[in-house]
C-alpha cells in the first residue's frame, strides 16, 4: 500500500525529546520526595502519548492527594516547559528525516499528532524550522484518536509513526496503519507485537509505500 498522508508523532519520533521529558517529570516532583516523584515518573512512563494535564490531574490527586485546580495544573505545565523547552531547542532532526520532509511534503501530507499542547509544539516546529513541512499540527486538549478520525476525513491512505502504546491503540481504534519508532525506552514493551519498527528514518524512504504493510504482520526491524 502506498500512504498518502503520512501522521509523526513528535517526542522520540522527530527528535528524541522523550528522555528529555522522561527526566523533568521526576524532577519535578522531586520537592516532594523521592518515592513521589518514583512514582510520578511511573505514571508518566505508562501514559506516554497522553496530554500532560491528564497526567498532572492524576498525579495531584492520586498519588500528592490534593485538590484538582487550574491553578496548579497550569503551574505544572508551565514549570514543565521552563525544563524542558530549551533542551528540545537543541535536539537535532535526523538529516534523513529532514531530507525525506524536504523531498516529499509536496507529493505526500504530513501532520503532526502530540500529547504537547497545542501552543506548544507549534512553538516546537517553529524553532526548528520544520513547521512548513506539515499540513496541520495536533496537540492538546484533543486526543490522538480525535487528531486521526480529524485527519482521516479525507478518506486518503494515512500511516501513523509513533513511539508509544498511546500511539498503537489510538491506530488500532481507527484502523489505521502503524510504524512504530523504536528506542531503548519502548523496546521491551513491543517485544511480542508483530508490527513493523524502525529505528531511524534511513531507510524510510523505501519502506512508507511498502506494499504489504499492515498491523497485523511482523517485519524486519531496520
Amino acid at each position: 500500500m502506498q500512504f498518502d498522508q503520512i501522521i509523526f508523532d513528535f517526542d522520540g519520533v522527530i527528535v528524541d525529546s522523550h528522555r528529555v521529558k522522561n527526566k523533568a517529570f521526576y524532577q519535578l516532583f522531586l520537592s516532594h520526595g523521592k518515592k513521589i516523584a518514583k512514582r510520578a515518573l511511573n505514571y508518566h512512563l505508562k501514559n506516554v502519548g497522553k496530554s500532560r494535564f491528564i497526567k498532572f490531574r492524576f498525579i495531584i490527586k492520586n498519588i500528592l492527594n490534593e485538590r484538582v485546580t487550574k491553578k496548579k495544573l497550569n503551574s505544572f505545565s508551565s514549570k514543565l516547559n521552563l525544563m524542558t523547552l530549551e533542551k528540545i531547542y537543541k535536539l537535532k532532526v535526523s538529516s534523513c528525516l529532514l531530507n525525506f520532509l524536504r523531498k516529499e511534503n509536496k507529493n505526500l501530507e504530513f501532520y503532526i499528532s502530540t500529547g504537547t499542547p497545542q501552543k506548544v509544539i507549534e512553538r516546537i516546529l517553529k524553532k526548528k524550522k520544520i513547521y512548513k513541512y506539515f499540513k496541520k499540527v495536533y496537540g492538546s486538549p484533543m486526543n490522538k484518536i480525535q487528531h486521526i478520525k480529524l485527519i482521516r476525513r479525507n478518506k486518503k491512505k494515512t500511516l501513523f509513526i509513533g513511539d508509544s502504546y498511546e500511539d498503537f491503540n489510538s491506530c488500532n481504534k481507527t484502523n489505521t496503519n502503524f510504524i512504530l519508532k523504536e528506542h531503548k525506552e519502548n523496546k521491551n514493551d513491543f517485544l511480542k507485537k508483530k508490527i513493523l519498527k524502525i529505528k531511524n528514518f534511513k531507510n524510510f524512504a523505501s519502506i512508507y509505500n511498502c506494499k504489504t504493510i499492515s498491523n497485523r504482520k511482523s517485519y524486519p526491524i531496520f
